[in-house]
């Protein structure tokens, strides 16, 4: 029931993802210098000193996507490593790296990037040459959560702080701040509105056929989504009927891109033509599905939810002519910039949390417009 209201509060307007946006866990101390730093990106200004915990203020978390944080120059002459599981083909991460690029630059920080190229062994590679070049920071969005540990232990050795954005890594790795969404949650809120709009449209059934698109093979944050999408498709039917009706007849792996996804949506309708209705892991899954659905001529006749609020899916839900009902915000352009501020904060000594969520916003029909932006990048 918990889980369920907040999916509820968090669908019906924005005034969650501006009212909440940071999970404090175990603090994560780790940096060098000795300055103080003083944060005033919009609103009240706030002073944080080396030693000092930080703690976001309401104006901060309520920033725009492509709002800077903090101060111009704030950390001037910094350098940070920022090591990105992979660039090409995913409009996702491309944002998620520019972002975190022109925070730097606000910043006065020298930002080095590599890119992994979804490969694990060039990933460590990356790591272990970022390594040696000495920064006062590293982020790591990792292709793996537990294959670049043996990497991760060499940052520690070095004592380089670490921030883990985007994708989880294994608690192993530990100390790291981890900056992301409540992605489980993000799940629960998307399959919950998939069970809201079928059951609204079509009332009970005894069987939904289900295609659920999970983003990759034994890849946390991929699992977390998709426990959370079919734990919230069931909490919605269990609370109104006392029982489920979903039936998962296919299950496939997209590795987070759309042509992956299109051609594993096209083999899934083959074996079942009558899919009622599919679950995608991000929005770039879903614009995959959609791509399948209008080759074969049933775009709209079978609903969609997703995750990560991109332009296009938005357009989608605003129009109704796809299938797409919901998406959840899963901004990169958020993480980015956040992951670049926090990376900056612990170099200068300062706590940061062990666990950083930026907001994650439920989008439908009922308030879609309010976010809808057709001259976005994203």
């Amino acid at each position: 029931m918990r889980k369920r209201m907040i999916s509820i509060l968090m669908c019906i307007t924005l005034a969650g993802a501006l009212m909440t946006g940071c999970q404090m866990g175990d603090s994560n101390t780790a940096g060098k210098g000795s300055s103080t730093t003083e944060q005033a990106s919009s609103g009240t200004a706030q002073t944080v000193a080396q030693g000092e915990v930080f703690s976001a203020t309401p104006e901060q978390l309520a920033l725009l996507p492509e709002d800077m944080i903090g101060t111009k120059d704030q950390f001037k002459g910094m350098k940070i490593g920022f090591s990105q599981r992979n660039i090409a083909g995913s409009e996702w991460w491309e944002q998620l790296v520019r972002l975190a690029k022109e925070e730097a630059e606000y910043l006065g920080i020298e930002l080095t990037v590599y890119d992994g190229g979804n490969d694990l062994t060039k990933q460590m590679a990356d790591i272990e040459t970022l390594v040696n070049l000495k920064p006062d920071a590293i982020i790591v969005n990792p292709f793996h959560s537990t294959g670049v540990l043996p990497s991760i232990e060499k940052v520690h050795e070095a004592g380089i702080p670490l921030t883990v954005v985007n994708c989880a890594l294994d608690a192993e790795g530990s100390p790291f701040t981890f900056v992301s969404c409540d992605v489980e949650n993000s799940g629960f809120q998307s399959g919950y509105q998939l069970a809201k709009a079928y059951d609204e449209k079509y009332g009970w059934k005894d069987q939904v056929k289900a295609l659920v698109l999970s983003a990759a093979a034994q890849e946390e944050e991929s699992d977390l989504r998709r426990w959370g999408q079919i734990a919230g498709y069931n909490d919605y039917m269990l609370e109104k009927y006392g029982k489920s009706n979903l039936d998962i007849v296919a299950y496939r792996y997209y590795n987070w891109q759309p042509e992956p996804a299109m051609n594993e949506t096209l083999d899934a309708l083959q074996a079942n033509a009558d899919l009622d209705i599919i679950f995608a892991a991000c929005d770039g899954g879903a614009q995959g599905v959609v791509a399948a659905l209008d080759s074969v001529g049933k775009s709209g006749d079978i609903m969609i939810t997703s995750i990560d609020a991109r332009k296009t899916v938005l357009e989608w839900i605003d129009s109704g002519d796809k299938g797409v009902v919901a998406t959840v915000a899963n901004d990169p352009r958020m993480m980015g910039k956040w992951a670049v501020y926090l990376a900056a904060l612990q170099a200068n000594g300062i706590t940061t949390p062990s666990t950083f969520y930026v907001p994650n916003t439920c989008y439908t029909k009922a308030n879609v417009a309010s976010v809808y932006d057709p001259n976005s990048t994203y």
